[in-house]
């Protein structure tokens, strides 16, 4: 093998290395961390409104009897971005695919 085959085999392999820690940092940078390490993030976000609790780390549907607190109505999407994992009793539609 040349030395010119050589420098492009190098820099090629190079743009791989930098394209997939590119990718990796990506979709590691839009998954937010959970506010508890023993919930399990939201498989499909719900399209409704969800309420959430300040020193809480679930949302609920609105009519939840396991919310406990004064509710916050936010999107489903700004609880997940906050670090909100779904209720397991009244989102189960959110941990399923």
């Amino acid at each position: 093998m040349n030395a010119t085959a050589r420098l492009i085999l190098a820099t090629l392999l190079f743009a791989i290395a930098i394209a997939l820690t590119i990718n990796s940092a990506v979709a590691h940078s839009f998954t937010p961390p959970l506010l508890s390490e023993h919930s399990r993030p939201a498989v499909k976000v719900p399209e409704q409104p969800v309420a959430i609790v300040a020193d809480g780390k679930t949302f609920h549907d609105p009519k939840c009897t396991f919310l406990h607190g004064k509710p916050e109505m936010v999107s489903a999407q700004e609880a997940v971005r906050k670090g909100y994992a779904p209720c397991v009793r009244c989102m189960r539609q959110a941990l399923s695919k």
